[in-house]
C-alpha cells in the first residue's frame, strides 16, 4: 500500500468524524488543578475571547438585519405611496375623459393620457410586487430576533456557568462546552437566515 493511498484513506476517515473532538482525551479535574494558576487563567481567557467573537458576530448580524429591515420598509412605503398617488392621478384623468365636451375639445388627448397613465401605474405595481419589499423587510425582522435572542442567551450562559467559577476546572469544562454550542448555533442560525431571506426578488402571491 503506497503512502499516497494511506494518506487518502486517512483523510476520508477523518472527514467522517462529525465531532473533531471525538475520541480525544480531556483534561480531568485533578490534572487541571495541578496546572499553574497563570496557565489556567490563560486557557479560560483564550476560550472566552473566541466565544465572545461569536457573540459579537451574532450582535453584528442582528444590527445588520435592523438596517436592512429599515431600508426595505422605507422602500415599501415609498412604492406604496407612489402607487396610491398614481392611482389617484389615473382616476382624475378618467374623470376628465368622461367629460364629452372636454374630450371633443382636446381631440381625444385626455382619454389617451388616461390610458397611458393606467399602463404606467400597472407597470409600477408589477415592479413593486417583483421587488417584494414588505416580505423582504419581514424576513430581516425575523432574522434580527433570532440573532439577538441567541446572542443574549449565550451571553447569559457564560456569565452564569463560566464566569463565577474563575479559573477552576468547572469554568474550563463549561467554557469548552458553551463554545462548542455557540459554534453549532451560529451554523444553525446562518442556515435559517438563508432560508428566510431567499424570498428576495420573488413576486408575492
Amino acid at each position: 500500500m503506497t503512502e499516497e493511498t494511506k494518506g487518502r484513506r486517512k483523510r476520508i476517515s477523518e472527514g467522517a468524524i462529525a465531532d473533531p473532538g471525538a475520541n480525544l482525551l480531556e483534561v480531568d479535574s485533578e490534572s487541571w488543578s495541578a496546572a499553574e494558576s497563570k496557565q489556567r487563567v490563560q486557557l479560560v481567557e483564550e476560550v472566552r475571547i473566541r466565544y465572545y467573537q461569536y457573540l459579537d458576530e451574532l450582535y453584528d448580524a442582528a444590527n445588520l438585519c435592523v438596517d436592512r429591515y429599515q431600508d426595505f420598509s422605507s422602500q415599501h412605503t415609498k412604492w406604496r405611496r407612489t402607487l396610491i398617488i398614481g392611482a389617484g392621478v389615473v382616476a382624475i384623468i378618467n374623470l376628465l375623459a368622461a367629460n364629452k365636451r372636454l374630450a371633443d375639445a382636446t381631440y381625444n388627448v385626455v382619454p389617451i393620457c388616461a390610458a397611458v397613465a393606467a399602463v404606467v401605474v400597472t407597470i409600477l405595481a408589477n415592479l413593486e410586487s417583483y421587488y417584494n419589499w414588505a416580505t423582504r423587510a419581514q424576513a430581516y425582522r425575523e432574522s434580527r430576533e433570532l440573532f439577538l435572542d441567541a446572542a443574549r442567551e449565550f451571553e447569559r450562559a457564560w456569565n452564569v456557568y463560566v464566569r463565577p467559577f474563575g479559573d477552576s476546572s468547572e469554568a474550563w469544562a463549561n467554557g469548552i462546552e458553551l463554545y462548542k454550542r455557540i459554534v453549532a448555533k451560529d451554523r444553525e442560525l446562518r442556515s435559517t437566515f438563508k432560508e428566510l431571506t431567499k424570498t428576495e426578488k420573488k413576486p408575492s402571491k
